[in-house]
């Protein structure tokens, strides 16, 4: 016997209600307080009905094998995630020795695109620091959700913070990695 979500909800919904004396008790794990009666008047896409949910734009969330080409010809490939928090972590092609992980933080500023803040360390191959890096990048998810691109920048400052000691700007690109990305 299959039972349906609406089947589940409504069976809820009147459970509730029988239970319930009052209106307000009653708030079916939607977060709104609605009768029973009311509760199963509720829009199907309230109730999470898949053919009527609206459509979502693609997200940054994820996985990407990512791309900084610098206007220096500098080059740095890495494993980029985004997290459903705001944050994000980046693991670059560069020896760790000289520190190959940064985090950083993103926010949503427009349809599909994104501003990404991220500090790193910076040593020499001694593990002295010699560098505080900031990369700043805005970058646009496609339509389809699998490839971004974009541009930043990359900054350089003294370990004290006091000193630019080199900057370069560049364009970012992306691929999304999926449990069935091949070679990836």
């Amino acid at each position: 016997m299959r039972i349906h979500i609406k089947q589940i909800l409504f069976m809820a919904a009147m459970a509730c209600g029988l239970a319930s004396t009052s209106a307000q008790a009653c708030k079916l794990g939607l977060g709104i307080n609605r009768p029973a009666a009311a509760a199963a008047k509720l829009p199907s896409t309230v109730l999470g009905d898949p053919d009527k949910m609206p459509s979502h734009e693609p997200t940054i969330v994820g996985l990407w094998d990512s791309e900084f080409l610098g206007a220096d010809g500098s080059d740095d490939k890495g494993f980029d995630s985004f997290y459903i928090d705001g944050n994000e972590l980046l693991i670059d092609n560069s020896a760790p020795a000289t520190d190959n992980v940064c985090s950083g933080v993103w926010e949503k500023t427009g349809a599909r695109t994104y501003s990404v803040n991220h500090p790193s360390w910076y040593f020499d191959t001694s593990g002295n620091l010699i560098g505080i890096v900031v990369l700043s990048e805005t970058v646009t998810v496609d339509p389809k959700g699998n490839k971004f691109n974009g541009a930043g920048s990359v900054t350089v400052y003294d370990p004290a913070l006091s000193t630019i000691v080199y900057q370069t700007t560049g364009t970012l690109t992306g691929t999304r990695i999926t449990p069935t990305s091949s070679p990836l």
